[in-house]
């Protein structure tokens, strides 16, 4: 019984270090500021409202948003190499070339913003 609670205060003890620490909530704030614009793409295409023609559009706005973030965070200017960053865009342009479409190219051709 001893032993177990040895153990248990041992653990409670580094949960509570780790939840203390500034370095990871730092990068768990990162983290959160280069994922909210893929977040934000997803839950305005999740409506019953007509969002296809708007999904290039919003798709372009948040990878930019997505590089800036991260380029920020990086301390790098916008002609400097991002390696993160190439990996997240290609993974987020692979994503976007599986979904689309010609379907979904007409759409986004027919926005009355583009005509």
């Amino acid at each position: 019984m001893n032993g177990h609670l040895t153990k248990k205060m041992t653990w409670l003890r580094h949960n509570k270090e780790f939840l203390l620490d500034d370095n990871w909530w730092t990068k768990v704030d990162y983290i959160l500021a280069f994922t909210a614009p893929i977040y934000d793409v997803l839950r305005k295409t999740n409506t019953n409202m007509a969002t296809l023609h708007l999904v290039y559009e919003m798709w372009d706005s948040m990878i930019e948003k997505v590089r800036k973030v991260i380029f920020e965070h990086e301390g790098k200017t916008e002609v400097e190499h991002s390696s993160f960053f190439e990996v997240v865009n290609s993974i987020l342009i692979y994503r976007l070339t599986k979904s689309s479409a010609s379907f979904h190219c007409l759409a986004h051709s027919l926005n009355p913003r583009y005509c």
